[in-house]
């Protein structure tokens, strides 16, 4: 097949018309390929971070739940983490170097 013979089978009107069409909505047209492509992958981290978040909700609630139902939790977390103490503590915090 030589290109004569090419040239012969897109000389049809249709076929350039479509190809034309194909053209702009690949390159040329506002939401093109290349627009949607990007859009896809920023749908797929969108995606990936809602999952990370609703799994840290889920933890968290977790969490919640067992501090509303043990005192003893609540009060380490609260030493811990919130450096809080009781009224006639003293508390040292000593630091390593490293």
């Amino acid at each position: 097949m030589d290109f004569k013979e090419i040239l012969k089978k897109f000389n049809n009107k249709y076929i350039i018309a479509t190809l034309i069409f194909a053209v702009v909505i690949i390159f040329v047209d506002q939401y093109n390929l290349f627009y949607q492509i990007n859009n896809f992958k920023k749908l797929k981290k969108a995606k990936s971070q809602v999952e990370y978040y609703e799994k840290e909700i889920k933890e968290q609630q977790e969490t919640l739940d067992r501090l509303h139902r043990d005192s003893a939790l609540m009060e380490r977390i609260a030493r811990e983490k919130y450096m809080m103490k009781r009224d006639n503590e003293v508390i040292y915090v000593i630091e390593a170097k490293e």
